[in-house]
């Protein structure tokens, strides 16, 4: 898959192929539709966070996500196959962050659309 990525920090971001992550145990696998580029993510870059998070190259920035679950690994409860969730990668290290097109062990929650109102609803 095409992720965006950092081969070095302080580094340069780059659009690279990147093998897509199959779901552990306790773990979703989910599509990406949106990302976000934060304060954390511009730290991971410039250099700032070495030494305080392990670090496996190549690193896809992006905490931040929005999308649907592609697959479930053993043991996951309330999560489906075709869910549209949000969250925030909380791994303990950097690497496979939500900039790749599909994600894997993440905080999120599923999210439920409010109910449509206007004409003929």
């Amino acid at each position: 898959m095409r992720a965006v990525t950092l081969a070095q920090v302080p580094g340069s971001p780059e659009v690279a192929e990147v093998e897509v992550p199959r779901p552990e145990a306790g773990e979703v696998l989910v599509k990406v539709a949106a990302s976000s580029v934060n304060g954390f993510d511009l730290a991971t870059a410039a250099g700032y966070l070495q030494g305080v998070m392990e670090h496996r190259f190549p690193l896809i920035p992006g905490k931040d996500f929005a999308g649907t679950v592609e697959a479930v690994g053993e043991g996951v409860e309330g999560f489906a196959v075709g869910d549209a969730v949000f969250g925030v990668d909380a791994k303990a290290y950097l690497g496979t962050g939500s900039m790749a097109p599909v994600r894997r062990r993440s905080r999120c929650r599923r999210h439920r659309p409010p109910a449509r109102r206007g004409l003929g609803a």
